[in-house]
């Protein structure tokens, strides 16, 4: 291969691949020839090789092979070989995923009995040959020679070099790859890497490539290498983006948010100018009458996005941005099924962006929650949704249910009173029941064995913060058991025009934002106060009762959440 390109004087394009023990030749290939590649993709690379076990594990593996006797009659050689079986059960163990495993264990069912001598035979000789591939294509000695040479020694001498390749890559990794690490090796090549990507495929093992993953469109698709120059680099996530369909609303709330409805049963309320609340959201201020910001407290473990976006998108037709978390965008880069309330799940029937096939997630708007970011969409007159406590409430302890983790600076107030947005504050209710918290997070760090693993992760992820650093945000989640599922209850409080505030004073910023906080603590003190009075709040009692009746359980009168008034 290296001789190829050296002499190539074709002007082609050329995208260098290699998988495994391929993934270390490819690059130690790219580091010569750099200036002839357009690309580079690494596939499950054995760049990974010095955090195996191979090393110690092989050559027991090898030495089997000095079992066999060199003058076998042929009736012992029509058995498998100590190796081909010993080592076909390891390559079984670590090479397939979980579906191709049942794959082969369907296939092993679906074969019909055996009736008579015959058919042994046939059977032993065909054991013979399968498991002879394994000796023929990758003999004892042949294997040897590659782990005790070939790897660790393309290991050491590639490794500390990859920071000097330039070439655009593409890294392909099995979530569930039982040969080599090759998930966390990704996220250290991109990290190393200058010009690299990375793309997870859940559900996969080292062998990547079947008929579930198309290869070629990871690549068409895939910003980085871009081997068709589709994609726009100028597109723009801020002004560019445009609100999901009618049918991909419909098909994103059936696969993913349906299951969160059904099991949670959410009543959404919304409030009048004189701070009466109301069943639904007709209350709601409308978007063209400027910047729509709804500020909200985060629920236990964040998953409750996706029902307030699809009802917004469903009841007002109002698309909102969601702000997110830049860990959120780290896995969106993963491929699957998603939904909008699945982080993951880049779809390539979606837009592209110059960082590739954007996830579901961002297709329903989701942007990274940046101050550069959230100034846009005020400044383009969108709907944002923005979650002021983020991981601190998302993460909250045994004590903490419905208290808000707010800084107190009040930037996104001065933001939306520069543009004359309108505020509008939501109390979300019902996670935080759902949960039988035992270790709070700050805790875990403290766990013998794992809790200084644990604060170094933490310290790894990129803080959702521009001014702190990332060891000030504790992204470990508490140790939980989730229970049965609690009722999830929306208040949407009074809307707060920002028509009339200096952004440049100070005081008056601070004011409102303290209106905002205590507008979100009255949602929560309504609904806390009256809950117990829903006749559906047993789960097992409005389950049934919704599946029995098509309907939404009912709960409590609107009488009773205005009682305070």
């Amino acid at each position: 291969i290296d001789d190829i390109l050296k002499n190539d004087s074709s002007g082609r394009k050329v995208y260098l691949m290699g998988e495994s023990f391929g993934g270390l030749l490819a690059p130690s290939v790219a580091l010569r020839r750099q200036s002839k590649l357009d690309g580079l993709i690494m596939i499950n690379p054995a760049t990974s090789y010095d955090e195996t076990s191979w090393d110690s594990f092989a050559p027991l593996l090898t030495s089997l092979r000095h079992l066999e006797s060199e003058n076998a009659n042929q009736e012992e050689r029509s058995f498998p070989s100590v190796y081909s079986v010993l080592g076909g059960a390891a390559l079984a163990a670590t090479v397939p995923d979980d579906t191709q495993f049942q794959r082969m264990v369907s296939l092993i069912q679906d074969s019909p009995p055996i009736n008579d001598v015959s058919e042994v035979t046939d059977l032993l000789k065909t054991l013979r040959s399968s498991f002879g591939i394994l000796e023929e294509r990758l003999p004892p000695a042949a294997l040897e020679h590659r782990i005790t040479q070939l790897l660790p020694v393309g290991a050491a001498t590639v490794n500390p070099r990859l920071n000097r390749l330039n070439v655009s890559t593409l890294v392909i990794a099995g979530s569930d790859d039982s040969m080599l690490p090759s998930q966390t090796e990704a996220k250290r090549l991109v990290k190393i890497l200058p010009n690299a990507d990375k793309i997870d495929i859940k559900g996969s093992g080292h062998f990547v490539l079947d008929d579930r993953v198309n290869l070629t469109s990871l690549l068409i698709n895939s910003a980085r290498l871009d081997p068709l120059q589709i994609i726009d680099p100028k597109y723009d996530p801020i002004t560019d983006w445009t609100a999901p369909t009618p049918e991909e609303i419909q098909n994103a709330i059936e696969k993913q948010v349906q299951n969160f409805r059904d099991l949670t049963s959410p009543i959404f309320f919304s409030t009048d100018e004189d701070g009466k609340r109301h069943k639904g959201l007709h209350f709601l201020p409308k978007q063209d009458e400027g910047p729509l910001l709804f500020v909200a407290n985060h629920q236990f473990g964040g998953l409750d996005l996706g029902m307030v976006i699809s009802q917004l998108l469903e009841e007002c037709n109002l698309p909102v941005r969601g702000m997110a978390h830049p860990v959120v965008f780290q896995a969106g880069n993963q491929t699957g099924q998603g939904g909008i309330g699945d982080v993951g799940g880049a779809s390539y029937d979606t837009p592209l962006t110059p960082s590739g096939p954007i996830s579901t997630f961002q297709r329903f708007g989701a942007v990274m929650v940046t101050p550069r970011n959230y100034y846009r969409l005020m400044q383009t007159k969108q709907a944002a949704l923005l979650f002021p406590g983020g991981v601190r409430e998302v993460f909250h302890g045994k004590d903490e249910a419905y208290q808000l983790f707010w800084p107190n600076s009040t930037d996104f107030v001065r933001t939306a009173a520069r543009f004359n947005a309108t505020i509008v504050p939501l109390s979300a209710l019902g996670a935080a029941d759902s949960v039988n918290i035992y270790v709070d997070a700050p805790d875990v760090l403290k766990l013998p064995f794992i809790g200084e693993r644990v604060k170094e992760q933490s310290r790894n992820v990129v803080s959702a913060r521009f001014n702190r650093e990332n060891e000030d945000e504790l992204f470990t989640p508490p140790v939980a058991i989730p229970t049965i599922p609690a009722r999830n209850y929306f208040v949407f409080g009074k809307s707060m025009s920002t028509v009339g505030v200096d952004h440049k004073d100070l005081e008056a910023c601070a004011t409102l934002y303290r209106e905002v906080k205590v507008e979100v603590e009255r949602g929560f003190e309504d609904v806390l106060r009256v809950r117990d009075n829903d006749p559906f709040k047993d789960t097992i009692k409005r389950i049934a009762y919704e599946k029995a009746t098509q309907k939404k359980a009912p709960t409590f009168s609107m009488q009773e959440l205005n009682e305070n008034l």
